[in-house]
């Protein structure tokens, strides 16, 4: 990868980049993203390294869920809508159930439906 796009860097702006170097046009912001993309890659490997793969989904859902909320409130480039409204809803929703758990009272009321409290303790272990 880092070879044919360095390949098409020289094919497209070589005379520029012998010119004014490799890294003209840069500034703070450009450096700034380069960086943040970095880290983000270092942080999923954490992630996948010492969590799981449904960890790094909910991240995933979260981070475009802020993301979309910053874009509207900072940026004005975002308008949400109710689809928008009610996806946010199901991945907070899902994450808190994810990390918390059922609350007792709804496994106790599984217990007592179904009468069979092996397979709602396996519910209750995970």
């Amino acid at each position: 990868g880092a070879i044919l796009g360095l390949a098409g860097c020289f094919m497209q702006d070589g005379e520029a980049i012998k010119k004014d170097g490799f890294l003209q046009g840069y500034n703070n912001q450009v450096l700034a993203v380069i960086l943040l993309q970095a880290v983000g890659g270092l942080v999923v490997a954490a992630v996948l390294k010492y969590a799981d793969n449904i960890l790094k989904c909910f991240g995933n859902a979260l981070s475009i869920v802020i993301s979309c909320l910053l874009s509207a409130s900072l940026l004005q480039e975002f308008v949400p809508d109710l689809h928008f409204l009610m996806g946010t809803v199901l991945v907070l929703s899902a994450t808190s159930l994810y990390s918390l758990g059922l609350p007792q009272e709804v496994v106790l009321s599984f217990q007592r439906m179904s009468g069979n409290k092996s397979k709602m303790e396996d519910m209750e272990a995970v």
